[in-house]
């Protein structure tokens, strides 16, 4: 994969960037300002995941997996029966392990970590730190750390890209904009009726979920996460001898009790020839 086409991928994928465009849909997103306004609640404790009742055919509810499948890295991405996903039990982490430190020590990863294809599209799955449940059509039950917020960030974009109602809703319940929703044109009846309008994705979609991910700076409330994408094929499809890593940059804010996205003036940083100070997924 070139640098350009891969450049263009992460913008699109990010949908972190001051304009941010998904179908018809355009989310005006403001610059960051100020502080946040955070939620107290305790982080979530361990415990089977909430089934979703499946009212539509988007959600509906069906449990277990079918033949799994492969991404180009070689990863198992698991298939499950539910187009919107199959979250984990959950569980304690084993051990002590690396959270927020003062020093950006690489924290520790979520452990019983799962690919699987929602939507037609790589998202990560945890047995410690969520997803543990439905909110709709998008994930939550996401921990109160940073493992948690490294998932919802690495899970918000595949949303975005199931297009549809799926986007729709992702983009109206996962961005944390500045202003009031209702300014905004994805909460625009007409916007929202002309991309809800829209098929959402059914077939495997070429987004990879990330290698890996690193924490720059963290809170209870607020972190700053950082995606590793590889990029290891030319345009031909021919592997590269070397691959290269760009990072895809997530300010993500505990706010409602789940990790959403906040704006944020730059996203795209690298390319790294390794993934040095980053963690691996625990797959």
């Amino acid at each position: 994969m070139t640098r350009t086409r891969t450049r263009t991928l992460i913008v699109v994928a990010a949908a972190v960037l001051v304009l941010v465009v998904v179908g018809a849909i355009v989310f005006v997103v403001p610059n960051l300002r100020g502080g946040e306004d955070t939620d107290t609640a305790a982080p979530p404790t361990s415990a089977e995941p909430t089934p979703d009742p499946g009212t539509s055919e988007l959600n509906t509810g069906a449990t277990g997996f079918g033949i799994p499948d492969a991404d180009l890295s070689g990863r198992t991405v698991m298939v499950p029966n539910n187009p919107a996903g199959q979250p984990l039990p959950q569980r304690d982490p084993t051990g002590p392990r690396t959270e927020c430190t003062p020093d950006g020590a690489p924290v520790t990863s979520p452990e019983g970590v799962m690919i699987q294809r929602n939507f037609g599209v790589s998202t990560l799955y945890s047995e410690t730190d969520g997803p543990s449940r439905f909110d709709g059509l998008v994930l939550a039950g996401y921990s109160r750390t940073p493992q948690g917020a490294a998932l919802a960030a690495a899970n918000f974009a595949p949303r975005i890209a199931a297009r549809g109602a799926v986007a729709v809703e992702a983009g109206q319940k996962l961005f944390l904009f500045d202003e009031s929703p209702v300014a905004n044109p994805v909460f625009d009846p007409a916007e929202v009726e002309k991309e809800s309008a829209k098929p959402v994705r059914s077939e495997p979609a070429a987004l990879r979920a990330p290698m890996a991910f690193r924490v720059l700076s963290c809170s209870d409330s607020f972190a700053v996460v950082e995606l590793a994408l590889i990029g290891d094929v030319d345009d031909n499809g021919r592997r590269l001898q070397q691959p290269q890593y760009n990072g895809l940059r997530y300010n993500m804010a505990w706010d409602e009790g789940t990790w959403k996205v906040r704006p944020n003036e730059r996203a795209e940083f690298g390319p790294y020839d390794s993934l040095d100070g980053f963690t691996r997924w625990a797959l």
